[in-house]
């Protein structure tokens, strides 16, 4: 079956028609109408509604047409009136005789060349039975049509066709003015506008749609497009409409006005400078000045008011400023002065304020600054007058030191006179020092070694001096090494009474201070008295040495490299215990210092003399004198030797003293005697002589003493009488 174009056969189209009724009540015809996705029922007679998205967009719709008669019907005939917008196919060859339920399907298509509302009819010929009726279907169609208009702010409104431009007032900077954009549709139907895009940096849409907002036939849509300009230059953006068959792009021109400054360097001639540019001020001596001076100017194209003009940094300073606020019209010139006026050497940083705009600035003060740092090992600290260097603490014969670093950050080289330590007392000392007066060039640095080296415990401060400066040093003295083991040598062991042996004092290795010390002697009694005599030669229980640095032998104050003490009478054990320290006092002697034990043993007496003290014609009287380390005398025997031809009668006397010398030696007076001891015996002789010319104590040649104790019997001692 081919397709019939009914628009191609009728040459008469008519703008406005008025469907008639049909000539039969009942149709023997079912109509079903789909449209896109929507299916409706169509009576003969009635009208398909038809609109487009756009003009030259077509839209389309189907027809499905079905014999409900009982017997047959024969189309014979079709022909359409209106508008050519229209066409149909899928009209089978005619004539064409349907059966019951038998159809065939009719496409509709509407391409709009305009979007006037426009209508047409077709209508079918067929006859059933002996009746000739018409199928009758009307058909209408519209569509969209758009139209851009746009309105300046302050002004009235302008046609904007693509291509056009939308021109802004001229704009003060940093406002905004606004255009609306007026979308309108003209047409019949409700279409749709697509988007809306703007671009420029300045230019910004306002309140603009959705994308696909639909427009009703004969309503609009209205958006504004804001401008914001940020200079005084012309400026330049475009905006696009778009909708389903055209889009619409048009320029968006505009333009700011306001004033705007130039800055210029005015030193021998002018030189153009910019904000944020760097702006050298001319170098100065400490305490003298220097100065530049910036004009400005109003190069916009209108006045403009400067609020603050302002400078920061050290020794920079505003001088012949305008009024504020000041106000420039445009072309004019106003002029500012940065003085610099350096109080200490150096480099500066500063920034001078204009307005809204900003130099940087940088000057150079002429002069030097001392600086002062020390280091040690890799850690270097800086400090100002009157700081404290802290060395790392050091035993006692030993050191630690510090580099100490004179630098100049300054732009003029300075001179170091003087280098001083005081109050030290040579436990700080100087090094590696300068030939001063020394020159510190600029960003140069002076060192030389200061040295700490204790001799005593714990803090140790002195002043360092340069100059006019001064510097608090502080150092801590740790306990210095360990003395190495010594011994007491010569005498040892068991002694006797009232001998003086010798002693020394000597290090197992030598030792690198010099060793001051005390060798104490201490009598443990065995007989529960003390003895005064126990003691060193040299008088009293202790003795003073030294030992030189580095040596090992012990000298006592004789320069004798041995003390004698006295071992006295008593028994007991004689304890001899040294102590040591540093010159400075700091002490050297070990937790469990070595000793020396010297032992005197109770013994029997120990006889010294026997002397007569008186002598008559018949009687004597004999001194005894001796000691008893025990301190305890219990018998006294004389031995009588007669002269020569003489008989005695008695010749031995035997005295029990154990009372007296127990009394004796419980008294104080004993004890400064240790057991020494002094007996007085008076001797009468009776008896006759038979030597002529002899008297009685003549008949004696000599007595013998000894003395005896619980341990036994001492040694004999005899005086002879003539």
């Amino acid at each position: 079956m081919r397709s019939l174009s009914l628009a191609a056969l009728l040459s008469v189209s008519v703008a406005a028609f008025a469907p008639f009724a049909a000539a039969q009540t009942v149709s023997p015809f079912t109509l079903r109408l789909q449209q896109g996705q929507t299916v409706s029922t169509l009576a003969d007679g009635g009208t398909i509604a038809m609109s487009a998205d756009a003009i030259g967009v077509a839209t389309t719709a189907t027809v499905l047409i079905t014999y409900r008669g009982a017997t047959t019907a024969t189309i014979t005939s079709s022909s359409f009136t209106g508008a050519l917008d229209f066409t149909f196919s899928g009209l089978p060859d005619l004539p064409v005789t349907l059966r019951t339920n038998e159809s065939f399907t009719l496409g509709v298509s509407y391409l709009p060349t305009s979007s006037n509302r426009l209508n047409g009819r077709l209508e079918l010929g067929y006859t059933e039975g002996r009746t000739s009726p018409i199928l009758a279907i009307n058909v209408t169609g519209s569509a969209p049509e758009f139209a851009l208009s746009y309105v300046p702010q302050g002004g009235n409104a302008a046609p904007l066709a693509t291509g056009g431009v939308v021109s802004f007032p001229v704009t003060p900077v940093d406002t905004t003015s606004n255009s609306v954009i007026v979308v309108t549709n003209r047409g019949t139907a409700t279409g749709l506008m697509k988007s809306v895009k703007v671009t420029g940096a300045l230019f910004q849409a306002v309140g603009i749609p959705l994308p696909d907002t639909s427009i009703e036939a004969g309503k609009e849509l209205r958006f504004s497009i804001a401008f914001t300009p940020k200079q005084l230059d012309s400026v330049t953006g475009t905006a696009s409409v778009e909708f389903v068959n055209r889009r619409f792009d048009f320029s968006l021109q505009g333009s700011g006005s306001g004033p705007a400054y130039a800055y210029e360097l005015v030193t021998d001639r002018a030189t153009s400078i910019q904000p944020n540019q760097l702006i050298t001020v001319p170098d100065a001596r400490v305490n003298d000045k220097s100065s530049i001076t910036v004009r400005m100017r109003n190069s916009g194209n209108a006045e403009g008011k400067i609020t603050a003009i302002a400078v920061q940094g050290t020794s920079l300073a505003l001088t012949d400023t305008p009024f504020l606020p000041l106000t420039l019209q445009a072309g004019q010139t106003a002029t500012t002065t940065v003085t610099f006026t350096p109080t200490q050497p150096g480099r500066v940083s500063g920034r001078l304020r204009i307005g809204d705009h900003s130099f940087d600035l940088t000057a150079n003060g002429l002069g030097s600054i001392l600086n002062y740092s020390y280091v040690i090992g890799p850690i270097s600290t800086t400090i100002a007058g009157g700081g404290s260097v802290s060395f790392n603490p050091a035993p006692i014969g030993g050191s630690s030191s510090v580099q100490f670093l004179v630098g100049n950050t300054g732009t003029t080289p300075a001179a170091i006179s003087s280098v001083t330590v005081l109050g030290s007392n040579s436990v700080f000392t100087l090094s590696d020092l300068p030939k001063l007066s020394a020159e510190v060039p600029p960003g140069g640095a002076v060192p030389f070694t200061v040295k700490f080296a204790p001799n005593a415990l714990g803090t140790a401060t002195a002043t360092l001096r340069i100059d006019n400066q001064t510097f608090v040093l502080t150092g801590s003295g740790n306990a210095p090494a360990a003395l190495p083991d010594y011994r007491i040598d010569g005498a040892s062991g068991v002694q006797d009474a009232l001998q003086q042996p010798a002693i020394g004092l000597a290090l197992s290795s030598p030792y690198s201070l010099r060793v001051n010390g005390t060798l104490t002697l201490a009598l443990n009694s065995g007989v529960f008295s003390n003895d005064p005599a126990v003691q060193f030669a040299s008088g009293g229980r202790t003795a003073s040495f030294y030992i030189p640095a580095n040596g090992t032998r012990a000298v006592f104050p004789d320069g004798s490299a041995q003390m004698r003490l006295q071992t006295g009478s008593v028994a007991g054990t004689i304890t001899l215990t040294p102590t040591f320290a540093t010159e400075s006092g700091v002490d050297l002697t070990p937790a469990n210092p070595a000793t020396m034990n010297l032992t005197v043993a109770q013994s029997a007496p120990k006889l010294l003399s026997v002397v007569i003290t008186a002598k008559t014609n018949t009687g004597i009287t004999i001194s005894v004198t001796g000691y008893s380390t025990s301190r305890s005398v219990t018998q006294l025997d004389l031995q009588f030797s007669p002269t020569s031809g003489e008989n005695v009668s008695t010749t031995k006397l035997t005295l029990n003293v154990e009372s007296n010398f127990l009394t004796w030696y419980q008294t104080a007076a004993s004890q400064q005697f240790g057991s020494l001891f002094s007996v007085t015996i008076p001797l009468t002789f009776t008896g006759d002589v038979k030597t002529s010319g002899l008297v009685l104590v003549d008949t004696i040649q000599s007595v013998a003493a000894t003395a005896t104790n619980r341990i036994g019997t001492s040694n004999s001692v005899s005086v002879n009488l003539k």
